[in-house]
């Protein structure tokens, strides 16, 4: 890596140093900036951007070094591209990311230090014009008359009309990284201005001072982004190179009090209370930052699960934020609204766990019940791989309207971005392409947990105020997590019959010192009526072991040894339901329904039909099916002997057929012999 180049607790800055002067100096020359582009002369070029350092002469070397490295990159794709230096960070840093992540695997935290490097992700460039021309965008069209016809990916809305000067509009950034939605944005803005007959050096100070404003927690990016919009202006005036202007873009690494303790690690989450004293400082801009309302807030914010956070920052998410701290990116959707007017605009590009997952459900309500939910590209599962998570771009109003949301449905369309692009503008050009949706966010309401469902069909959405919840008819209910199955798990071949208890009615301590092992239900692939009994787990003395382990859980235990209905929680493929008899424990992989009572075949028949796939799978398309979510099926029940026959019958078959292998605990001889 380039920081072997030096050495010292400054060995990483230095090295930055070297690859930012490298790409720096080599944009300029190639857009014909380089009247001073030489990389010893950058920091007193531009200093908001560059970094004085002692001893210099190594961090030149090693930055001429760099520029060989980077002679491979075409000409023509550093032309008027600012934003490759963005991308060509995400590279530099990638290694330190890997290892980051590899550590999360381990249940590593991350610590302060590492929080950028680990969150930072380069939004591609359609992304941007999505986000950014369907929320500033808007705005210029009902503020200004603005022209759409160069907004490629603009989605026409109604929108309301009112008057407001190009300086009184301003959008925020609250996660600048390299700043290439502000970049975007100001040459959306120069042409507001130009279509007004201001000058373009007018133009570049209004927009440098009153329009475009970013935080980040990163002082590289922020430097970055700095110098990515000097170029952009120097495109329309080249003076400003010279003029020493600084955008309005600020890190929040090392501030120093004001307030702003812990702001390296929380960033524009922040909601500072009291003005520092010194109004020149940098922590008083930072509080103007945090403390007005901004007409649009665009970004592309970090995703952390709570569970890869340090203690410092999920402390301070739960009192911050205590109803949104799942995960970093829902704290800052709720973050971006306080920051933005009433009736301003946000974009974002985030997981898109928050529409269906149940620990988003007050997210979702906020967002329902507050806000207006204007468009969404629901992406393929796999498009966008920095982002190692499925993601979803939308944008939306920051008031409560009638107006229904457009959304569009690339999940079946693999290939990358690129692929996803391409569908996105063909949907653009056609609305009767078949993967568009218009839905009112009112109708997501209507189904328990409110998930964003927009492609579900009213009829079916009736069928949740039609008919009771299965929960309300019968029991399904989630067990044990021993936190070592290993341990306390084995196939029944495995076990020494005498120490097996089979069919018990009820568990006894005193009998689990004699016949420990009990039959396991702990889930297992596709497989209806019947099967996957293979699994038995020590309860010796009633679980004393399991119960000593502090992660262990052991749920409903009442519902033990009690006959019911299985499925597994977690699948690669559809949902399928079978049934068991008594004397089985349960795992939260294998959750089971009980009291069923006389409708019990009737029930596996209806959780194993094409209307509960249909229904549950639209539903619940992150293919992880929980008891909470099967308990709010609605029960569509007409009593039917002729179904519960024909179910008991498919359960009979389905255990021949399972007991005809040798595999089986209840094997007796081959069906050939």
């Amino acid at each position: 890596m380039l920081s072997e180049a030096f050495c010292g607790k400054n060995s990483d800055d230095r090295a930055f140093e070297a690859f930012f002067r490298a790409a720096a100096s080599l944009y300029m020359t190639e857009n014909g900036l380089s009247r001073e582009a030489d990389i010893k002369m950058l920091p007193q070029l531009i200093p908001c951007a560059f970094s004085v350092l002692a001893a210099e002469n190594d961090i030149i070397k090693a930055a001429n070094d760099v520029k060989g490295l980077f002679s491979d990159i075409p000409a023509e794709m550093w032309k008027d591209n600012v934003q490759l230096i963005g991308q060509l960070y995400q590279y530099y840093n990638s290694e330190k990311k890997r290892s980051i992540l590899g550590g999360l695997r381990n249940n590593t935290k991350v610590e302060t230090e590492n929080m950028a490097a680990a969150t930072q992700i380069f939004t591609p460039d359609w992304i941007v014009r999505y986000m950014t021309e369907n929320t500033l965008g808007r705005l210029f069209v009902s503020c200004c008359g603005y022209d759409t016809s160069e907004m490629e990916y603009c989605i026409p809305r109604d929108t309301d009309s009112k008057q407001a000067s190009p300086e009184e509009i301003t959008l925020l950034d609250p996660c600048a990284g390299s700043g290439n939605i502000l970049v975007y944005a100001f040459d959306m803005f120069m042409k507001l201005y130009s279509s007004r007959g201001t000058a373009s050096s007018d133009a570049v100070r209004l927009i440098l001072s009153e329009n475009l404003f970013g935080l980040d927690i990163d002082s590289k990016v922020c430097r970055i982004a700095r110098f990515a919009l000097i170029m952009k202006a120097a495109r329309y005036c080249e003076n400003v190179i010279y003029n020493n202007i600084v955008p309005q873009i600020y890190d929040m690494e090392e501030m120093r009090g004001g307030g702003f303790e812990g702001s390296e690690l929380f960033g524009s989450l922040m909601r500072p209370d009291t003005a520092p004293k010194k109004q020149n400082s940098r922590e008083a801009a930072v509080y103007r930052l945090l403390s007005r309302k901004y007409s649009a807030v665009v970004t592309n914010p970090p995703y952390m699960s709570s569970s890869s956070m340090n203690s410092e920052l999920l402390d301070f998410l739960k009192r911050q934020y205590p109803d949104y701290h799942a995960d970093l990116f829902s704290a800052f959707m709720v973050r971006c609204s306080e920051l933005a007017e009433k009736g301003g605009y946000l974009g974002f590009l985030t997981p898109c766990v928050w529409m269906f997952i149940r620990s988003y459900e007050k997210l979702r309500r906020m967002i329902f019940g507050e806000k207006t939910l204007e468009t969404l590209i629901h992406f393929e599962y796999s498009a966008f791989e920095d982002a190692t998570v499925p993601v979803c771009a939308f944008t939306m109003r920051n008031c409560k309207t009638v107006v229904s949301g457009i959304y569009y449905q690339l999940t079946g369309f693999r290939g990358g971005f690129d692929i996803q692009r391409q569908k996105l503008l063909e949907a653009l050009s056609d609305r009767e392409c078949g993967y568009v949706y218009e839905t009112s966010a009112a109708e997501f309401e209507k189904i328990p947990n409110a998930p964003a469902a927009y492609w579900v069909s009213s009829r079916v959405r009736g069928l949740y105020s039609k008919y009771p919840p299965l929960g309300s008819i019968a029991a399904p209910r989630k067990g044990n997590s021993t936190s070592d199955n290993d341990r306390f798990l084995r196939l029944w071949y495995e076990v020494d019959k005498n120490k097996m208890n089979i069919g018990s009615t009820a568990i006894y301590r005193e009998d689990t010192l004699k016949r420990r092992w009990f039959p396991y239900n702990k889930g297992g692939g596709y497989r209806k009526w019947y099967g996957f009994n293979d699994y038995l787990i020590d309860w010796y003395d009633d679980a004393a072991e399991i119960r000593k382990i502090p992660t262990a859980v052991i749920a409903n235990y009442q519902y033990f040894t009690k006959p019911g209905l299985t499925w597994s929680t977690v699948t690669s493929g559809s949902f399928s339901i079978r049934q068991f008899g008594e004397g089985y424990i349960f795992d939260n992989g294998g959750c089971c329904i009980f009291e069923l009572g006389e409708k019990k075949d009737y029930i596996c028949a209806l959780l194993n039909s094409k209307v509960f796939a249909y229904i549950f799978g639209q539903l619940n398309p992150t293919l992880n099916f929980q008891s909470g979510e099967v308990a709010k099926f609605p029960f569509i029940y007409e009593s039917s002997e002729e179904v519960d026959r024909l179910s008991a019958e498919c359960t009979a078959i389905s255990k021949a057929e399972y007991d005809s292998f040798e595999t089986s605990r209840d094997f007796k001889r081959h069906p050939l012999i």
